[in-house]
C-alpha cells in the first residue's frame, strides 16, 4: 500500500463542487472516485497547530500554540520511515522550515522545498519594485519581499502564465516524484500553500471586475468594515480564482495518480478555512482582531478519500477530525501508532465498514475559546470571569512565533512558561449551521450536553487543569 496526502492551505469547503460550491472539476473527479466526508472538522488552529495535530495524532491547542515539533514527538513521517516506508515531502509552505515554527521536515527521507511564498526570507535583490494600488493591505507591508521572490516569473505585477505559479510548480514537482516511484511502499505528503493569501491568480484566471493593478490581494485580518462592499467582492473573487488555480493543477496531478490507485490511498484536506465578511470579519481573526469564534467557514473543512476497491461517489457522515489522519495513514500500512494518540483511524469509514468515531468533536486556538460540536450544533465556550488564566505554554522552548502578549520565566514544576494571552468575551454561545443567533436559551439541554462532553474530554485527555478552570467548567 502507498499513501498520498494532499494538504491544501486555507481551503473552504463551500468553495468546492463536492460540497455544493462552484464547479471545481479536479476536486469533483477525486470525490467521484472516493468518499466525501461531510462532518470533518479541524482540531487545533491555525496553520502550524493544525499540522502538528496531523504529524502527531494529538491535539495541540490545549497545551501550546504555534510552534515546532518537540523532542519525544513520534511524528508520522518518522514512524513511517522507521518502518521501511519511503517518505517524501513536496511543499512551498515555508512555515514548515521557519525558525520558531518549523522542523516538520525532519522525519522525512526526502523533501523538496519550493522557495519564495508569501513572506519567505529568500531573495534580497531583484531590481525596481512595482507597487500595487495604494490601499492598506498586508500586501503593502510585505509586497517588496514577495515581489523580489517571484520577479523572475512575472510581467510587472502579474504572473506570466499559470505554470509560473507556486501551485502549478509544487504539484508538478510532486508529479515528477510520483512518476519515478517503483514498487517500494511510499508516503507522499504534498503541502500546497495556495489558495492562502496573497490571492495572486495567473492572468488566465484573473476575475472580471478586479482591477489589473491588483485590487486587495492580501487583506488585513480583522473587521470587514475596513473594506467597502466592492472591495470585499473583489477579495472573494480573487480567492475563488486561487481555488480554481489549485483545482486545475490538482486535476493534472490526479492524472498521474490514476495508475497508482490500485494500491494507493489518497487523502485531500486542508488546515482551516477563511472568512470573507461573514460575521463582520475577514481572514483568520484572533482576539486581538475582535470576534474570533471558530465559525464553520474556518473549522468545518473538507476531506476527500480514495482507497482501492472502494466505490466512488459515496459520502460519510462520521464526525472526524485532523488528528484522525495520523492513525489512518499508519493503518493503511498495517502499522500501529508508536505511542498514545487522540485520533482514530478513518480506514473503516473509508471502506464503508465503520461505526461512529465520536459523538462530539473539539477544536480551538490556544488561549482562546474551545469549541464542541456534535456535527450540527457548535458550542463556543470562552474563558469565564475577568481573567484568562492561569495559562501555561508547555514544552522546553518558549513561544517564538505569534507570541502571546507576555511570556514569563520557565516554571520547572509545570514544565512550561506562564503566558498572558488576550482574552475574548466571557460568553458561551450555541450555534446551528446557520450561525444566525445564540440558541443557548432555547435549547438549554443541548448546551448542557455539549458542556458535559467538553468537561469529560478535558478530563479524559489529562489536559492541564487550568484549561477547565479558565473556561469555568
Amino acid at each position: 500500500m502507498n499513501v498520498i496526502l494532499l494538504l491544501i492551505d486555507t481551503l473552504r469547503r463551500d468553495a468546492l463542487e463536492p460540497y455544493g460550491g462552484p464547479p471545481t472539476p479536479g476536486f469533483a473527479e477525486i470525490a467521484a472516485s472516493g468518499v466525501t466526508f461531510d462532518r470533518f472538522f479541524l482540531g487545533s488552529y491555525p496553520c502550524m497547530p493544525a499540522r502538528r495535530d496531523l504529524w502527531t495524532g494529538r491535539y495541540e491547542f490545549p497545551w501550546r500554540g504555534w510552534g515546532p515539533l518537540l523532542p519525544g514527538d513520534r511524528d508520522l513521517p518518522a514512524a513511517l520511515s522507521a518502518a521501511g516506508v519511503r517518505t517524501m515531502l513536496v511543499t512551498d509552505h515555508y512555515h514548515l522550515f521557519q525558525p520558531g515554527a518549523g522542523n516538520y521536515h525532519f522525519g522525512f527521507e526526502g523533501w523538496d522545498f519550493l522557495r519564495g511564498q508569501e513572506d519567505d526570507h529568500w531573495r534580497t535583490a531583484a531590481g525596481p519594485v512595482p507597487w500595487p494600488a495604494p490601499r492598506e493591505t498586508k500586501l503593502h507591508r510585505r509586497w517588496e519581499r514577495y515581489w523580489r521572490n517571484t520577479a523572475d516569473r512575472r510581467e510587472g505585477l502579474r504572473w506570466r502564465t499559470l505554470d509560473d505559479t507556486f501551485a502549478a510548480r509544487t504539484l508538478a514537482r510532486a508529479q515528477r516524484w510520483l512518476e519515478a516511484q517503483g514498487d517500494v511502499p511510499f508516503f507522499l505528503l504534498v503541502d500546497c500553500f495556495d489558495p492562502h493569501e496573497p490571492f495572486d491568480p495567473p492572468p488566465e484566471l484573473w476575475p472580471d471586475g478586479v482591477a489589473a493593478d491588483g485590487g486587495v490581494r492580501w487583506p488585513v485580518y480583522g473587521r470587514a468594515e475596513r473594506y467597502d462592499p466592492e472591495e470585499l467582492r473583489g477579495i472573494r473573487a480573487l480567492y475563488a480564482a486561487e481555488v480554481a488555480l489549485v483545482d486545475r493543477c490538482l486535476g493534472r496531478f490526479w492524472e498521474a495518480c490514476r495508475p497508482r490507485l490500485r494500491d494507493t490511498l489518497v487523502l485531500v484536506t486542508t488546515d482551516h478555512g477563511h472568512l470573507f465578511g461573514e460575521h463582520g470579519m475577514v481572514g483568520k481573526p484572533s482576539t486581538t482582531h475582535g470576534d474570533s469564534n471558530l465559525y464553520r467557514a474556518l473549522a468545518h473543512v473538507p476531506l476527500l478519500a480514495c482507497h482501492p476497491g472502494v466505490r466512488g461517489g459515496t459520502r460519510c457522515a462520521a464526525l472526524a477530525q485532523t488528528v484522525d489522519l495520523y492513525p489512518t495513514v499508519l493503518e493503511a500500512f498495517g502499522l500501529e501508532p508508536p505511542g498514545p494518540v487522540h485520533g482514530r483511524s478513518l480506514l473503516p469509514q473509508i471502506q464503508g465498514r465503520g461505526a461512529a468515531l465520536r459523538e462530539v468533536a473539539f477544536f480551538g486556538k490556544f488561549g482562546e475559546a474551545v469549541q464542541a460540536t456534535d456535527g450540527d450544533l457548535v458550542l463556543h465556550r470562552w474563558p469565564q470571569g475577568q481573567a484568562n488564566g492561569p495559562l501555561f505554554w508547555y514544552g522546553p522552548e518558549p513561544p517564538a512565533f505569534l507570541r502571546p502578549r507576555a511570556v514569563g520565566a520557565y516554571d520547572g514544576l509545570r514544565g512550561g512558561y506562564p503566558v498572558d494571552v488576550v482574552r475574548g468575551p466571557a460568553t458561551t454561545v450555541l450555534l446551528d449551521a446557520g450561525e444566525g443567533r445564540d440558541l443557548g436559551e432555547e435549547r438549554p439541554a443541548d448546551r448542557a450536553r455539549l458542556e458535559r462532553a467538553l468537561r469529560a474530554w478535558l478530563r479524559d485527555l489529562a489536559v492541564p487543569p487550568e484549561q477547565a478552570e479558565r473556561l469555568g467548567i
